[in-house]
């Protein structure tokens, strides 16, 4: 890999999926079609081969995916041999793990390659939590030592609806660990008991007092949305930027090299209902006249983090969200005001528009 400085501002996101096996059976998966299938290391060169033909053009993550991509630890050292040996330019390898496999021989191997290859843990926080949703495998996995060489790396916390009793000790026990966490609401799962809003209100509650009481303390994904956005919108707005690069810059590749806009629509999690990338036309803007009415109206536009994948799994409309999901969110947005709005008052809010974020933090209380 090149170390030259590269003056690319081009970035592509090439997710392989190099196997369908997984050790662990979260309760929340949307890959509902795993199997014992794995990419073979001819697959993988041609996608390799296609894609960085283009160096020159753009720079590159190239991302390990599964079931766990671990269980295909041979091939994925077959690859990042293969590029470093064939390839100059600016590239970089990421995996997304469980965590239950880095041990031994797969430890000795990343710190080898620290400079070449990232890891992201998913992993959902205390005892109680990560082993209701992740198969018992709080014990299994070794926190410090994604701590210790992936410090700049946020842990990836899925909240199910039985964790979500435990969100704020969940954030709090990571947080004061030294990691960063990014949260999302589980993809894909029944949000509809009317306990879940109350539930998750008394956590954000409590994060909102540890928050004030600690504000040295880098907050979880769940409180870094930009409210200024909101009191800021363009005049005769039509289109919305898309929250990802979901067939834009980013593809996903499954085990037989097909091409999708991201795991969310490859077989693995969508089954029959798969599409690929040459079928998917959506560019790095969405029309507002695509979107269902209410969604187009709404005064949470601009921040909400909507996943045209997750859309298309649970309403089959990749612009039409799940309404529980959807209500969730808007106690989340809510909450963000409520901290800031303490955080303004205490002075210790930072922010490079504190006028506009004010004006936003008024229209949320008022609506």
């Amino acid at each position: 890999m090149s170390d030259k400085i590269h003056t690319i501002d081009k970035k592509r996101i090439l997710t392989l999926t190099i196997t369908e096996r997984c050790n662990l059976n979260c309760i929340y998966c949307y890959e509902h079609e795993k199997s014992s299938a794995q990419m073979s290391f001819e697959t993988a060169k041609t996608i390799i081969d296609s894609e960085l033909k283009n160096l020159d053009k753009y720079e590159y993550q190239i991302d390990f995916f599964g079931g766990e991509p671990f269980e295909n630890f041979e091939l994925m050292e077959q690859i990042v041999d293969y590029t470093l040996n064939n390839y100059r330019g600016y590239y970089h390898f990421f995996v997304t793990t469980n965590g239950t496999l880095v041990h031994d021989r797969i430890k000795k191997w990343l710190i080898k390659h620290k400079n070449e290859v990232s890891v992201g843990l998913s992993f959902d926080g205390i005892k109680e939590a990560q082993d209701i949703n992740r198969s018992n495998s709080f014990d299994q996995i070794d926190l410090d030592f994604f701590l210790k060489y992936y410090p700049e790396q946020p842990i990836k916390m899925t909240i199910s609806e039985q964790s979500l009793p435990y969100l704020a000790d969940s954030i709090k026990f990571l947080t004061e660990k030294g990691f960063t966490i990014t949260c999302n609401l589980a993809y894909m799962v029944d949000w509809l008991s009317d306990n879940n809003a109350s539930v998750l209100q008394k956590q954000l509650n409590a994060l909102i007092d540890y928050y004030i009481k600690n504000p040295e303390e880098k907050k979880c994904s769940m409180f870094d949305f930009r409210l200024e956005l909101l009191s800021h919108p363009e005049p005769n707005e039509e289109t919305y930027r898309k929250y990802c690069g979901c067939g834009t810059h980013m593809a996903c590749y499954d085990k037989n090299g097909n091409k999708y806009p991201c795991q969310l629509f490859s077989p693995l999690s969508a089954g029959d209902k798969a599409v690929l990338s040459s079928d998917f036309k959506v560019g790095t803007k969405i029309e507002k006249n695509a979107l269902p009415d209410k969604c187009a109206k709404c005064y949470y536009l601009r921040i909400c983090q909507i996943c045209l994948g997750s859309n298309y799994l649970s309403t089959g409309n990749i612009y039409k969200i799940d309404e529980e999901r959807c209500k969730l969110y808007k106690i989340i947005y809510k909450a963000n005001a409520k901290l800031k709005a303490l955080e303004w008052n205490n002075k210790t809010l930072k922010t490079e528009d504190e006028q506009g974020l004010l004006r936003a933090i008024i229209n949320i209380q008022n609506l």
